[in-house]
């Protein structure tokens, strides 16, 4: 092995998940690349790198690297330069200046150990000394940290993370218990975590270990949409995991049950394995709803006053609406559902009116800022997030929920929402509160664990109507006939009205095609603007995943030379921008010339626009849909992601102009009926198809859905035996 050291130049590519990077150096030896991974790099710093020449025979003569350190400067010139680098507050380049005339050699010892001294230095007061001491102490505290998880080959984002989650304590905390990384780390899995725990010397077989493989195995079902594993399935799940065999099934049934996080309930001749907040979460919504489930006796003639909201809407209810308002008026919990143009608003529109009439307080909510935003839209009605509504802000405290006040609670997009949710929102509610319920049964369900629609209907405990006739207004729309075709397991009617697909096998040239529809075809022929065209796919990977979509549109669309670059992600002004988890510390605000509102909270699916950048301090200011403004700094970046193309489960609850959909090849799992369907119902002003008409036929012809583990439903049915006796 080969130790030089060398000024970094240049940073010719660098790639923040696995730390990989190529850069050019400036040696002894004159100008050379290096190559290889490291968790710290940075321009215009000098480190000692170990390792061996190697010939590329592309690139030529490189070093690869194993390892590094940073060399600390010599010589006060070179001290004044690495002191100005921007990496103290307050100290420019004249700053430094006088600091070095005043300790010479000692300069980097005083800062290190005694920097207390500073306060000598003219300029330097006691604010902006206690600003330079914290800024010193979080650079020392965090480099150390770095220095050591760079050793585990952690991407600088990941140990970012760490530091963010453990604080100064990181190395002491996770080295104590590697696995508790899992589910407090974003990014880092059983894996990474697992190659920690062997370097401090805990035993492939032991419990701790395998405790701890079968806890990731349930975490990953629980991300994968089920509220619990069979015994036998998790066992297998850890396995797969762990490398190893459990050889007594009742034994760790018998380990699990002795532990505080986990719960195992006995199914019969089975065993349920939950993580027990899920099945506190299971337990609560089926008591909770069942308590909800109450009939009313009004005592007025309810035809009459639908008839009279028919006349004053000028509309003429179907038997199945009629029968939907009626029943949600005497029910306790009532469910509606219906795909598009079968008249679910206008339903809600009438049980409203005649709410209003027997003055009653209503609230309408919706799992999501695009869904609320939409239902205020098509009611005419204010409309709020849960979150909003239960004002769960500061900290995201969902078990102390205050008890919202009104009479009628009406849900929309009930599919969307986890089982988590619903316990929440089910917290802040008591009987005779009426919950209506109302969503599409036939789209995906929630991102997260539960199949809450889905069971609630199964269970038959609590009635529901299911409207079916398309009605006039809506026939016109090949987007609705074509996605009821598409639900019966029909092909689309395709280059008719405002549905359309353009052939091309290429991925390449599809994803061509799909940067010059949204550019400038769509917005000329629909007289839309750019941001009313929304891309949405099946897969985060590949040609015409997410990640590619993104940063080729980025690319195309916009053209702004003003950016940032933080762990690996460009962020151009103007730029389409997703929150991609909830945030309840965030500052938002609302301002204008008349009012100033602030509030906390950033939610999971929020989209915007990015307003301004400020590349000195690493901040960008986002304007989301609802006119917020954010302010998001290095902290915190990572929480945006690029928009121009979204998954089709992000767009859950969201509706846009015009849908631009790849159909390529993907995993069997994302080929299927209810995706396209879901993709498709987001458009209401026309559905553009790019891709392969044979994988359009395969996504029709694939109305399997994964099983996902719930047993909301049975419990329902078990309260439900319990309430009547």
């Amino acid at each position: 092995m080969i130790s030089l050291e060398g000024l970094v130049e240049k940073i010719i590519f660098r790639n923040d998940e696995n730390g990989y990077t190529v850069a050019k150096i400036n040696s002894s030896d004159g100008d050379l690349v290096v190559v290889g991974s490291a968790t710290i790099f940075k321009e215009n710093l000098k480190y000692k790198f170990t390792g061996d020449f190697t010939y590329h025979n592309k690139y030529g003569e490189q070093f690869a690297f194993t390892d590094l350190e940073e060399v600390m400067p010599e010589g006060e010139a070179a001290i004044v330069s690495y002191l100005s680098s921007a990496m103290i507050p307050h100290v420019g380049e004249k700053m430094a200046e006088r600091i070095v005339d005043e300790f010479k050699e000692e300069t980097l010892d005083v800062i290190e150990n005694r920097p207390e001294k500073l306060l000598s230095i003219k300029g330097i007061g006691r604010k902006k000394y206690g600003d330079i001491k914290e800024a010193l102490d979080k650079q020392y505290a965090m480099r150390k940290i770095f220095l050591h998880f760079s050793k585990y080959n952690l991407p600088a984002s990941v140990i970012l993370k760490i530091y963010k989650e453990y604080g100064d304590e990181s190395i002491d905390l996770v080295m104590k218990n590697p696995y508790d990384l899992i589910g407090r780390v974003r990014g880092l899995g059983f894996k990474k975590a697992d190659e920690i725990a062997e370097s401090i010397g805990i035993e492939k077989d032991s419990d701790f270990r395998r405790l701890a493989g079968l806890k990731y195995a349930l975490m990953l079902a629980n991300r994968d949409g089920h509220t619990y594993l069979p015994l036998d399935k998790l066992i297998k799940a850890g396995e797969r995991i762990l490398g190893t065999k459990f050889e007594d099934p009742d034994e760790v049934a018998r380990t699990l049950t002795l532990e505080k996080n986990f719960f195992v309930e006995r199914d019969g001749e089975n065993y349920n394995c939950y993580i027990a907040r899920y099945l506190a979460a299971e337990n609560y919504v089926a008591g909770k709803l069942n308590d909800l489930n109450i009939s009313f006796d009004e005592k007025f003639d309810i035809d009459k006053k639908i008839r009279r909201t028919e006349k004053f809407r000028k509309i003429e209810l179907s038997k199945t609406q009629r029968r939907a308002v009626k029943d949600a008026i005497n029910k306790g919990v009532f469910v509606i559902t219906g795909g598009p143009g079968t008249g679910k608003t206008t339903t809600l529109k009438v049980l409203i009116d005649i709410f209003e009439s027997m003055d009653k307080d209503i609230k309408l909510a919706a799992p999501t800022g695009r869904a609320a935003k939409r239902m205020k839209e098509q009611t005419g009605r204010d409309a709020f997030t849960i979150h909003k509504l239960l004002e769960i802000g500061f900290g995201g405290d969902f078990a102390n929920v205050e008890e919202l006040e009104c009479d009628v609670l009406i849900l929309d997009e009930v599919s969307m929402v986890d089982i988590l949710l619903m316990e929440t929102l089910l917290k802040s509610i008591e009987s005779p509160t009426r919950l209506i319920l109302v969503g599409d049964k036939d789209q995906l369900p929630s991102v997260g664990a539960g199949n809450v629609l889905a069971d609630i209907l199964e269970s038959g405990v609590i009635e529901s109507v299911n409207l079916e006739e398309i009605f006039r207004q809506s026939e016109e729309s090949m987007i609705v006939k074509n996605a009821h075709l598409i639900n019966k397991g029909d092909m689309p009617v395709l280059n008719l009205g405002d549905f359309f697909m353009i052939s091309e096998r290429g991925e390449a040239k599809g994803l061509e095609i799909i940067k010059d529809l949204v550019k400038t075809r769509l917005p000329n022929y629909f007289n839309v603007s750019q941001s009313d065209v929304q891309v949405l796919t099946p897969t985060k990977k590949g040609v015409h995943g997410t990640e590619n979509l993104n940063l080729a549109l980025q690319d195309h669309l916009n053209d702004s030379d003003e950016f940032i670059e933080v762990l690996g992600k460009k962020f151009k002004l103007g730029d389409r921008v997703l929150q991609t988890k909830n945030n309840y510390e965030l500052e938002s605000k609302v301002e204008n010339e008349f009012y100033e509102d602030k509030q906390k909270g950033v939610f999971n699916g929020d989209l915007g626009y990015i307003s301004k950048i400020d590349k000195e301090n690493k901040k960008v200011t986002v304007v989301f849909e609802d006119v917020r403004s954010v302010e998001y700094n290095s902290d915190n970046l990572d929480e945006l992601a690029l928009a121009y193309a979204m998954t089709i489960h992000k767009s859950q609850g969201s509706e846009f102009p015009v849908v631009v959909i790849p159909i390529y090849r993907a995993a069997p799992m994302l080929l299927t009926r209810n995706l396209i369907y879901t993709a498709i119902t987001r458009a209401s002003k026309a559905v553009v198809l790019v891709g392969i008409s044979d994988y359009l036929v395969k996504m029709i012809e694939n109305n399997k859905t994964r099983k996902r583990y719930s047993n909301l439903a049975k419990k329902l049915r078990d309260q439900d035996e319990i309430k009547r006796g």
